[in-house]
């Protein structure tokens, strides 16, 4: 059989820069057990299936890494909706707007067709807020730093927007470029408290034009993840609770991905209201690769 697919560099801030996913348009057919095989085919860290939803979404997504399926992925959302305007599947001149179905709930999706490439911003699912982790030394030396390379003030601590990240704040870039991936203790350290990932940040970019610096430090194998967008959502919820929290909103642009060479551009939205913590992430998608996988 074959089957489309696209390669998309979501949050590209230059060429060849930007975080790739992989996307198969038409997934219809596929079965999960194909799905997974075509991941780990693909090799990135994420590939994203779309199909037709029956909760009444425009579409349904299914993120998988090589090893397996994940709830919710923010920079596959960008590349999926950028590989559906490529293709035609939507109308870049009617549709602003769409609702797409993820194993984290549906998820509202805006277009901003006036830029180009056009902007993608995906709304994320609602913030739950986890126990401040006080052991900061524990935390820094799993990360390969100290603890007088966070920032004071501000608290270590898990957010979950759909995927569950440690965020964690670091005072330069120095220290930041330092923080290293040792696979095992930070598996350990994730299960303990209950996340999947690290979402480290400074407030120092290399760009002057942007707000801070990320990094997503993930304890699965393979590379740096260079732009995450359900970590940077949840920077977002934390920075207006923790850092902001007499604003009835922020927008921030942050970027990543310098230290694996595929700089990323991540606008941050967050607002507060009665309702609790509203967040959205955006950013571009650049088509890299159009091609054909034959499955037998």
């Amino acid at each position: 059989m074959e089957h489309e697919f696209l390669v998309v560099n979501s949050f590209a801030a230059a060429p060849f820069g930007g975080n790739p996913a992989a996307v198969f348009p038409d997934a219809d057919n596929l079965a999960k057990d194909l799905m997974q095989k075509i991941a780990r085919q693909m090799n990135l860290v994420e590939t994203v299936f779309v199909s037709a939803s029956s909760q009444g979404a425009d579409f349904r997504l299914r993120y998988f890494t090589p090893a397996e399926e994940l709830p919710v992925a923010g920079h596959p959302t960008i590349a999926a909706v950028a590989a559906l305007l490529t293709t035609g599947r939507i109308d870049a001149s009617r549709t602003k707007s769409l609702v797409v179905e993820t194993g984290a709930g549906q998820q509202a999706v805006g277009i901003d067709s006036g830029a180009s490439p056009p902007v993608i911003v995906m709304d994320q699912p609602t913030p739950q807020f986890h126990p401040v982790i006080h052991e900061r030394q524990e935390v820094a030396e799993t990360l390969g730093i100290n603890a007088a390379d966070l920032i004071d003030g501000l608290p270590v601590q898990p957010v979950d927007t759909g995927l569950g990240h440690i965020i964690v704040p670091v005072n330069s870039l120095d220290a930041l470029m330092r923080v290293r991936r040792d696979t095992e203790p930070l598996r350990a350290m994730c299960r303990r408290y209950g996340m999947r990932e690290v979402q480290a940040f400074a407030f120092a970019a290399y760009d002057p034009a942007n707000d801070l610096h990320t990094r997503n430090i993930c304890p699965r194998e393979g590379l740096e993840d260079p732009g995450c967008g359900v970590g940077n959502g949840a920077l977002g919820a934390y920075l207006l609770e923790h850092r902001f929290g007499d604003w009835p909103a922020i927008r921030l642009q942050a970027e990543q991905g310098t230290v694996v060479n595929m700089p990323c551009r991540i606008t941050i939205h967050a607002s507060r209201s009665p309702a609790g913590i509203a967040l959205a992430v955006g950013g571009a998608g650049a088509v890299m690769i159009r091609g054909t996988l034959y499955s037998g």
